[in-house]
This record gives C-alpha cells, sequence and structure tokens, in this order.
C-alpha cells in the first residue's frame, strides 16, 4: 500500500489559492494578535545575519535580496517573498545573510506574533511547511544550475534572473544594475577572469546586447 505524503492530500489549487505567500501576508496584515511595520530599507542593509538569531520576520513588497552562505551568493529574490521563515519555529541561528541590494520596501513582523496566529490556524503548519520547501528549493536549484559548465552555466543563470527580475526594454531584457558583473561572478562560481571571457563570448554570439551606461545584462530576446 502506498503511504501518502503530508501534502498528497492537498489539490494543488487549493494550496494555490488558500496557502500562497499572499495569502499569508493578507492574514497577518488582518490579523488582531500582529503588529507589522511597513519600511523602506536602504540599499546594502542585512535583513538576516548567517549564525545569528532573528526576532523579526520580513515580506518584500518590493526590491530585490540576495542570500549568502559564507562568502558565496546562493540565491536572489524579489517581491512576493518572506525572508526568514525557515528559523521562525525553533528560533535556530541563520544558515544564510539575507542583504538588500537596492533600496526595497519591506513589511516586518514580530517572529513571536507571526508564530501565535500561525499556530491559531488550524492548518497553519501547511505555511511552515511550503515556504520551508521553498527555501530548500533555492539551495536545490542553485546547484542545478552550477551543475552546467562554462558559458551554458552564465546562460541558464541569467536567463533564469531575467525571468525574475528583466524588464523589456525594445527588443531586450535588462537586469536592474545592482546585478554587477562582480556579483554574478560570486552567484555563478566563476572566477572575475572567467565571467569577463564568457560575457564577452555571449555578446559576440548576440545572446547579449552591448551594454549602455548601468545596464550592463541586456538579453537578446530573439536568442
Amino acid at each position: 500500500m502506498m503511504r501518502l505524503g503530508p501534502m498528497d492530500i492537498y489539490s494543488e489549487h487549493l494550496i494555490k489559492n488558500n496557502f500562497s505567500k499572499k495569502s499569508l501576508l493578507t492574514g497577518l496584515i488582518g490579523a488582531s494578535e500582529v503588529n507589522e511595520y511597513r519600511s523602506m530599507v536602504k540599499r546594502n542593509q542585512a535583513l538576516v545575519h548567517e549564525d545569528l538569531r532573528t526576532d523579526h520576520l520580513y515580506y518584500v513588497k518590493k526590491g530585490i535580496v540576495s542570500f549568502k552562505q559564507g562568502s558565496h551568493t546562493f540565491a536572489f529574490i524579489g517581491a512576493g517573498h518572506f525572508v526568514g521563515f525557515e528559523t521562525l519555529l525553533m528560533n535556530n541561528r541563520s544558515r544564510y545573510t539575507a542583504r538588500i541590494l537596492e533600496a526595497s520596501d519591506i513589511y516586518i513582523f514580530d517572529r513571536l506574533e507571526v508564530m501565535e496566529y500561525l499556530f491559531s490556524l488550524q492548518e497553519g503548519w501547511i505555511f511552515f511547511y511550503l515556504l520551508e520547501k521553498s527555501a530548500r528549493d533555492k539551495l536545490l536549484q542553485h546547484q542545478h544550475f552550477t551543475s552546467f559548465k562554462g558559458i551554458d552555466r552564465l546562460e541558464v543563470m541569467l536567463l533564469d534572473l531575467a525571468k525574475t527580475f528583466g524588464t523589456t526594454q525594445g527588443n531586450n531584457i535588462v537586469l536592474p544594475k545592482c546585478f554587477t558583473k562582480s556579483r554574478l561572478a560570486n552567484y555563478t562560481n566563476f572566477s572575475l577572469n572567467t565571467i569577463t571571457s564568457l560575457i564577452k563570448e555571449l555578446h559576440h554570439i548576440e545572446f547579449l546586447a552591448p551594454a549602455e551606461e548601468d545596464m550592463l545584462f541586456r538579453i537578446n530576446k530573439k536568442k
């Protein structure tokens, strides 16, 4: 007899509509036991520090946040994501540093108030399960990307970033200026010399359009 997992009894439609990040944000803002506040957080400020505990949960309303373990960046998130959920339940030390890359609009919640709200819900555990899974998936995705070699790795990682953060300008999809060459080198696990050489190759095959002012990574949509 096949054993069902904890989520197998819930339909994908039910999970998407009732247990999304947006529905959790709506519930937290409307909960009487939760006192959230909203703030514009400056560029370069860390929300969560590796090896330290945090008393807060964050929600990115607008902005870009990087995730780094040690000296290595393994993920970026934008609007619509929580930061700090993985350590919420047990108040463990964080396994990463989450840092603001550009001025960001952030909701800030008290950890204990969030836990009180979630424990008051009959199926609050589903939010814990899904958000912790989402955090694990980010790390697994990065490991998958770095299994590619050379120019293929840079291409697939640029396309993934473009899907989340890119804006269309004519025939190009442009990444925000916070995605610098050195930051991309760290994320893709290439040296600065190697990524410089790979970027030249991507220009040569017209995957990348010529840089303009602060727009370093301009991906040709026709490619």
